[in-house]
């Protein structure tokens, strides 16, 4: 499948971070010293890993959020980069602002991550910053919920405004995806189309994936769609004209990282709905390509798999 995107890009905002990854033959026992079998730097943050697949899969994709100016920061900016990713209107932070670093064990027998974040000072995204975008550059925003429920609203109205004017709209989508944040709940109202994760929908007492697109559809304006990936189990997703519609997995020969699979699946759903594709098919695209993803070591390996 091949992008026919033209000269409009998909702009992802969010987080993006530094990944410090080891590579062990099992989880390590508390209190114990052992040999692990990899150890590397790679680029994380949910927005950030979105806009490299949506690159790697033919979008002319931009990256948006907080940025600061450390090592670290070096890093993460070469990497972009490399990937052909454009971050030019990031906001960049003074020196004394700290880049968040995850601290990432991947337990090479299952293909399972362990996450430990360390998030210190940088700030997030503001809409002040936000507003100096010229939006006619874009066909589709992609919003990782951050806990800055004030400034995201702003954004998006922003985006629903300039829509109602526009010749060419942008569609809004939104990612939902750590638990304990009820207060981003009302940016369902702005959103074209919704991603809610298992992390969320557990900490909601919703049992099933199904279960979710259900509840979250009842939420969302007219001609919505609500998407939910549900890890072995595949991924379900729901419009407002009622139809729902699923997917199986992809499963690899190999699991070899499950990190990023669902940024992945994220990114890969919003690159066939660009194209055109039903939401059937996007999913099951998404589906496809997380798949794809977790059989190989970090995501790069995608850019020569043709869909």
């Amino acid at each position: 499948m091949e992008s026919e995107s033209g000269v409009k890009k998909v702009l992802s905002i969010g987080m993006v971070c530094l990944d410090i990854v080891t590579v062990c033959h099992k989880y390590p026992k508390e209190d114990t010293d052992q040999r692990v079998q990899d150890y590397y730097w790679q680029r994380g943050g949910n927005a950030s890993t979105t806009s490299t697949v949506l690159a790697m899969l033919g979008e002319r994709s931009e990256f948006m959020g907080a940025m600061a100016t450390d090592i670290e920061s070096n890093f993460l900016r070469d990497n972009l980069k490399s990937y052909g990713v454009n971050f030019d209107n990031a906001m960049v932070c003074g020196s004394e602002v700290n880049t968040p670093v995850s601290m990432v064990i991947i337990n090479k027998s299952n293909g399972s991550r362990t996450i430990l974040h360390c998030a210190k000072n940088l700030p997030e995204l503001s809409f002040s910053h936000f507003q100096a975008l010229d939006l006619s550059q874009y066909k589709w925003i992609h919003v990782e919920g951050r806990p800055a429920p004030e400034a995201y609203s702003q954004i998006m109205q922003s985006v629903v405004q300039y829509n109602e004017t526009a010749v060419n709209k942008i569609r809004i989508s939104l990612e939902l995806e750590k638990p304990g944040r009820p207060q981003l709940d009302p940016l369902i109202q702005y959103a074209d189309v919704i991603f809610i994760s298992k992390e969320k929908a557990d900490d909601e007492r919703l049992f099933s994936k199904e279960d979710v697109v259900r509840t979250y559809i009842k939420k969302c304006k007219a001609g919505a769609m609500v998407i939910c990936a549900w890890g072995d189990q595949g991924a379900a997703g729901l419009g407002t004209d009622g139809f729902l519609c699923t997917s199986p997995i992809f499963p690899p020969e190999t699991m070899v990282d499950t990190l990023g699979a669902g940024d992945t699946f994220n990114a890969a759903t919003i690159f066939a709905l660009c194209q055109g594709c039903s939401l059937q098919d996007a999913i099951t695209l998404g589906c496809r390509v997380a798949g794809a993803k977790c059989g190989m070591k970090g995501n790069n390996g995608l850019k020569d798999i043709k869909w």
